[in-house]
């Protein structure tokens, strides 16, 4: 059995094309993109930065990235943030922090 080479250009173009009745609201509107470093907002930036690539953007996104504090990922924040700000596009970068609560266990 082969496998098929899926190309990131195909799987774009492909997207773009079923995006076609909202082609001129993306192109006209400024995205703003919420990114945590994750899949999900990883493969969604990629789409935006081929769509700047090819030209199919009258503005570029901007990139929202929320630090909420809940776990120890200092290193990982530095990362994600280093990425974001080489890539030349608008950040918007807030830092959450909440107090440690005891969690108590509740009995019913």
């Amino acid at each position: 059995m082969s496998e098929k080479i899926v190309r990131e250009e195909d799987v774009f173009s492909e997207a773009w094309y079923n995006l076609r009745n909202y082609q001129e609201l993306i192109r006209r509107k400024t995205a703003v993109i919420a990114y945590s470093g994750g899949k999900d907002s990883s493969l969604l930036l990629q789409f935006y930065l081929w769509l700047r690539k090819e030209k199919h953007l009258s503005k570029d996104p901007i990139l929202f990235h929320l630090d909420h504090s809940i776990r120890k990922n200092e290193g990982q924040e530095k990362e994600i943030l280093e990425y974001i700000r080489g890539l030349g596009l608008l950040l918007i970068d807030k830092k959450k922090t909440f107090q440690n609560f005891p969690i108590e266990p509740v009995l019913v």
